[in-house]
């Protein structure tokens, strides 16, 4: 199998999956946006690093964002050769890119989530503060790995959060729940293949590894293994590190993240994530040879 990664052409993800891949009897390519060229006219194609669509058998896209409608004119083209994309949901009609747009298809989904708002003026977010209670969490629409997430402990604090920002819809208004760790499950192919526990740094309220969270393997509950495992599934996420956090006694679903690290997952569990990929992968190839 030839399987076409978009994202990162190094690091600890891409060498992972790419001697799974290796082991297994199959190529990884790993190509970032640079390498890619979309031309129209009479000899309209997808130059794809000196190649074509057709020398690969899978397409796995880890990066999105800046070129989200790109993203989706590659897996059509893709799709359109009979050739698997992961995720299949980047074929299906809307695509949203959006966490809003994930926490509203998610709690469509009957699934808990934090409260949250997004406004696109500095005086409604003020005023959608009075449904809050303080502290709140300012979180922006864009970020990861615990940036641009803050804890503010008044009105003046959120104030100078969303005025720093160059549009006020940047930022989202979120509840705070109180708790000193969550836990990241990964799911592939919908399915829970284990979690770990990230505890909370002294001095903080975010439990990301790349902010000093402190990473432990844990036993998952059967019905977090299911929450997590419905949340891939409402967001057709088929390789996912969902966050959940327990709060006074209840489960919420923080956030699907699609394209996940795994170095920390690996480190505290010893769950081979890369092997479990390679297995959905070739199942995904064997199902469109059906």
């Amino acid at each position: 199998m030839k399987i076409l990664l978009i994202g990162k052409t190094a690091g600890y993800e891409t060498a992972r999956l790419s001697d799974a891949a290796a082991g297994r009897g199959h190529a990884l390519t790993a190509l970032s946006w640079s390498d890619i060229r979309l031309r129209s006219g009479i000899d309209a194609m997808i130059d794809i690093g000196g190649r074509c669509v057709a020398d690969f058998d899978l397409l796995y896209v880890r990066r999105f964002w800046p070129h989200v409608s790109e993203v989706l004119i590659l897996a059509r083209a893709f799709a359109a050769a009979g050739t698997p994309v992961v995720d299949a949901a980047l074929l299906t009609e809307p695509f949203v890119m959006s966490k809003m747009g994930d926490l509203q298809t998610l709690a469509a989904a009957g699934i808990p989530v934090p409260r949250t708002v997004q406004c696109f003026s500095h005086a409604d977010a003020e005023a959608a503060l009075q449904a809050f209670r303080f502290p709140v969490v300012v979180k922006g629409v864009y970020g990861r790995a615990g940036t641009r997430v803050f804890l503010a402990e008044d009105a003046a604090r959120v104030s100078h959060v969303l005025r720093s920002a160059p549009h006020a819809g940047f930022f989202s208004l979120q509840e705070y729940l109180p708790t000193d760790h969550d836990l990241r499950v990964i799911t592939i192919g919908h399915r829970a293949l284990g979690a770990m526990r990230r505890t909370i740094p002294h001095g903080d309220f975010r439990a990301n590894l790349a902010v000093g969270g402190i990473a432990d393997a844990v036993a998952l509950p059967d019905d977090l293994a299911r929450l997590a495992e419905q949340a891939s599934r409402a967001l057709g996420r088929e390789f996912a590190g969902v966050d959940i956090l327990v709060s006074d006694g209840k489960p919420y679903v923080l956030e699907v993240n699609r394209a996940p690290g795994f170095k920390g997952f690996e480190s505290a569990t010893g769950i081979d994530v890369a092997e479990a990929f390679l297995t959905h992968c070739e199942r995904r190839l064997a199902e469109a040879a059906d």
